[in-house]
């Protein structure tokens, strides 16, 4: 089994882009609160959850951060 080691960066498309980034979705799906939501300065917010697996997901909201379309 090939498993990521040092993942940093996940990306995701979504039309909603508030609705999809709601925190509470990850916790609605079966996560855990691991680190709360925290605003580190800038408008950027971390934060991170427990999947069911015991996997640990960072998230980071970064408003300056545009994607670019390939």
């Amino acid at each position: 089994m090939t498993h990521f080691l040092g993942l940093r960066t996940a990306k995701y498309t979504a039309r909603d882009l508030p609705a999809a980034t709601a925190w509470h979705r990850l916790i609605g799906l079966g996560a855990t609160s691991f680190e709360p939501v925290q605003d580190v300065g800038g408008g950027i917010r971390i934060g991170a959850v427990r999947d069911p697996f015991g996997n640990i997901l960072g998230v980071i909201e970064n408003p300056s951060f545009r994607a670019e379309s390939g």
